[in-house]
C-alpha cells in the first residue's frame, strides 16, 4: 500500500542491530582495560550522556587519566564495532530495496555521528540506498524539533503529508506526530527495555503503525 512518496529512516534500533553495542559499549571499554565490569553496567549508564558515564566510570574503576580520554576510548569501542560488525535488522535491506524499487525517496536522519557509522554502510553496501543523509550534529537540530523534520521533508521535495517516518524512539515518534508526518514505530528489544510500560504503551498509541519486525512492516505496505 504505497501512498508515500518520501520515507525518512532512523539508524540505529530501526534500520542497523546496534543499540546492543551502545548498551553494552562501557562494559567492553572496561574489559579492554583488563578489568572486570560490574553487572548490568550498561544498564546503569544508558541514560547518562558520554561526560556522565566517563564520569562513572573514572570513579567506580579508579580510572587515573582523564574522563576526555575515557570518552575517547568508548567511542573507539563504538567505532571500531560499527566498523567490524554491526549488521541491519533482519528484513531492513529488502524493504530498502522494495522502496528504491517503487521509486520511493529515501533519507536517513540519524543522532550518530557520520565518521561513526559511514564504516558500517561502507562495509553493508548500504550507502546506495539513501538519496540523503541527515546528522543531527551537521544540522544543529535535533528530532526532538519538528523542524528537523520539516527541513528533511524539504530536502527530499516531498510534504509532510507525502512521507512515512520509520523510527525506535518515543521521542522522536512525538515529533513526528506533532509535524504531522506518518511513523512507523520499529520495535527494538533494547531501546524497549529501556521504558517504562507507560512509553511503550504511548509509543504504540502515537504511531500511525506498529510493527514487531520487518516482515510485518513489508506486508503492511507490499502485501504477504
Amino acid at each position: 500500500m504505497i501512498d508515500f512518496t518520501a520515507a525518512i529512516f532512523d539508524l540505529d534500533g530501526t534500520l542497523l542491530d546496534s543499540m546492543p553495542l551502545w548498551l553494552n559499549c562501557a562494559e567492553r571499554y572496561i574489559s579492554s582495560l583488563g578489568l572486570e565490569p560490574e553487572k548490568d553496567l550498561g544498564k546503569k549508564l544508558f541514560s547518562m550522556n558520554m561526560n556522565e558515564g566517563a564520569d562513572y566510570l573514572k570513579k567506580n574503576y579508579n580510572l587515573n587519566f582523564s574522563e576526555e580520554k575515557i570518552c575517547n576510548g568508548v567511542n573507539q569501542v563504538i567505532a571500531n564495532a560499527y566498523r567490524d560488525e554491526v549488521q541491519f535488522k533482519d528484513g531492513a535491506e529488502d524493504f530498502l530495496q522494495k522502496l528504491c524499487d517503487s521509486g520511493i525517496k529515501i533519507a536517513l536522519c540519524t543522532n550518530t555521528d557520520r565518521a561513526i557509522f559511514t564504516p558500517a554502510l561502507s562495509r553493508l553496501n548500504a550507502q546506495k540506498y539513501f538519496d540523503f543523509i541527515f546528522t543531527a550534529s551537521e544540522m544543529g537540530m535535533t528530532k526532538s524539533q519538528p523542524e528537523t523534520f520539516f527541513k528533511v521533508c524539504q530536502e527530499m521535495g516531498a510534504s509532510a503529508e507525502e512521507s512515512w517516518i520509520f523510527e525506535d524512539s518515543l521521542y522522536a515518534l512525538q515529533t513526528a506526530r506533532r509535524a504531522g508526518i506518518k511513523a512507523c514505530a520499529i520495535y527494538d528489544k533494547t531501546s524497549q527495555d529501556a521504558m517504562t510500560e507507560s512509553d511503550i504503551e504511548e509509543l504504540k498509541k502515537i504511531s500511525s503503525l506498529y510493527c514487531n519486525n520487518y516482515k510485518e512492516v513489508q506486508n503492511y505496505f507490499f502485501g504477504q
